[in-house]
C-alpha cells in the first residue's frame, strides 16, 4: 500500500528588512550597469529591480503609517500627522 503525502506549499519566506531590500536594489544596478548581461539577462534582472523596488516603497509606506500612528501629543492623546510635520524632536 503507498503512502500518500499532502503535498504542502512551501513556507513563506520572512518579508526582507528595507536594507536587505536596498543592498539587493543597488547590486541589480551594478549588474546591470556592468553591461556583461545578455538582453534577456538583462530583462529578468531590470524585472527583478522594480519587483524589488516596490517592495522597498511599500516597507517605507507601511513604516510611515506606524510612525505616524506613534506620535502622541503633550496631554498623551494619540495623534496621527505625518512624521515631521510640526515634531521637532526632542
Amino acid at each position: 500500500m503507498a503512502v500518500s503525502r499532502d503535498k504542502k506549499a512551501p513556507p513563506e519566506a520572512a518579508p526582507e528588512p528595507y536594507d536587505k531590500l536596498v543592498e539587493r536594489l543597488e547590486k541589480l544596478v551594478e549588474e546591470l550597469e556592468g553591461g556583461k548581461l545578455s538582453l534577456e539577462q538583462s530583462i529578468e534582472t531590470f524585472a527583478e529591480g522594480v519587483k524589488v523596488a516596490r517592495d522597498a516603497g511599500k516597507k517605507l509606506d507601511e513604516s510611515e503609517r506606524r510612525v505616524e500612528q506613534l506620535l502622541r501629543t503633550d496631554d498623551g492623546s494619540v495623534e496621527a500627522r505625518p512624521l515631521g510635520e510640526g515634531d521637532e524632536g526632542p
